[in-house]
């Protein structure tokens, strides 16, 4: 006989059945939710970055990349925190992502020892003209990893400085379903209206549906912008349009808020007749009085300068060494893309020189890495150089190896 029992074993309050685990929800990360996107053409695993550096920096150099895809455990970088604050920027969130990052080095364990999290802190700021925030950064940087910080590169100075001048309005991207969240994307147009930005962009190319409350939102955002006269850019909405013009096609079930969406769109495209007949639509389906007309000004190729598009270019006709992207790049086939296919059909390295993107938004993000794959496919190598942190991180999170990023083209 024993003369101790052994202890009963009782399931803590906490503990959950297999059954409960598997109703229960799985929380999806930013991270699963960018490689969700591209996972036909990409093999799990990520690789250790090298030494990092501030523009242009992208941080391994490999004399030449690998043939194939290798998988390795250890943390290319990224964090959770970091990652979050990558897809704010691609869509065009600048001070939300700078705010995020700002907070989590100091309050988020990972992203206060991850050096690209810090790195893409001081690419915000740069971008923002803000030197003696930079600077203060600096300080905190050198005593958290005991190196040299990233210094102040005046030669971006004016063009942090334009983009501060133009307002946190000058470039905003709407993505995903248009609802009440939509709110903090459109945060940036917002702010350009309350300090009256004299103009903008607004891109809908990426926007997947809507509810009411969504269209509504947009609807009262974009009167706003009208009743002020801002020279708003309002960039491919074709099939946010069509979508609306399938919900108005229910009358009154369709909801108010299509109704109000689209007959701003025709004020904007200046589209007077179809306004009008929309109009008397309107006023029958809600037995209320439709909206005015009164468009906008016309814009003018002189009045508003093109943005910086989606480019890519051959660096010299000389040595032909690389692609050259620039710009702002968005959508699944930028001509950039299709500039590096090209370049990569007659070249055994295909190198892409990024020092000039500004932005890259998720959707290309994607197609780039899909891009990638095809060409190593064909037995050939990619090399990134050039991309600042903030952009690093976005093509990581999507899936980009860290050992496709170089400090310049072999």
């Amino acid at each position: 006989m024993a003369i101790f029992g052994k202890p009963t074993t009782r399931k803590s309050q906490g503990a959950k059945t297999g059954e409960d685990a598997k109703r229960e929800p799985k929380v999806m990360t930013a991270r699963e939710l960018a490689q969700a996107a591209s996972r036909k053409s990409k093999l799990p695993g990520v690789e250790p970055l090298g030494e990092t550096s501030m523009r242009g920096a992208s941080v391994i150099n490999w004399s030449t990349a690998p043939k194939a895809i290798e998988v390795a455990q250890a943390n290319p970088g990224l964090c959770a925190l970091l990652e979050n604050a990558a897809l704010l920027f691609a869509n065009g969130q600048d001070a939300d992502a700078r705010s995020l990052l700002e907070e989590g080095i100091v309050s988020d364990p990972d992203a206060k020892l991850s050096p690209l999290a810090w790195l893409a802190l001081f690419d915000l700021l740069q971008r923002a003209g803000e030197r003696a925030a930079f600077d203060q950064l600096a300080m905190q940087y050198v005593l958290q990893f005991e190196r040299s910080a990233p210094s102040w590169d005046d030669a971006q100075k004016s063009r942090g400085a334009e983009s501060t001048a133009a307002g946190a309005g000058g470039y905003i991207a709407i993505t995903g379903k248009l609802s009440e969240r939509s709110a903090s994307q459109l945060e940036g147009l917002k702010r350009a209206l309350e300090k009256c930005v004299p103009r903008a962009r607004i891109d809908l190319a990426s926007v997947t549906g809507f509810d009411d409350a969504g269209a509504r939102l947009l609807a009262t955002d974009l009167a706003r912008a009208r009743s002020q006269r801002m020279e708003l850019a309002i960039e491919r909405p074709d099939k946010l349009r069509a979508a609306l013009e399938e919900a108005v096609a229910k009358g009154r079930e369709g909801g108010e808020g299509a109704w109000l969406l689209a007959l701003e769109l025709m004020q904007w495209a200046h589209e007077q007749a179809a306004f009008d007949e929309r109009a008397l639509q309107y006023a029958i389906a809600f037995e209320l009085s439709p909206p005015s007309w009164e468009p906008p000004p016309r814009r003018t190729s002189a009045a508003v300068p093109a943005p910086a598009p989606a480019v890519a270019r051959v660096a010299s006709a000389a040595d032909a060494d690389a692609v050259v992207f620039d710009g702002v790049l968005t959508g699944t086939s930028p001509p950039a893309l299709a500039k590096l296919n090209d370049f990569a059909a007659r070249h055994p390295l295909a190198a892409i020189d990024m020092a000039g993107v500004e932005r890259i938004d998720f959707i290309c993000a994607g197609a780039l890495s899909n891009v990638i794959t095809r060409i190593e496919g064909q037995g050939k190598a990619v090399q990134i150089a050039g991309a600042t942190p903030i952009v690093r991180a976005l093509l990581l999170l999507i899936g980009i190896s860290p050992r496709h990023f170089v400090k310049k083209v072999d």
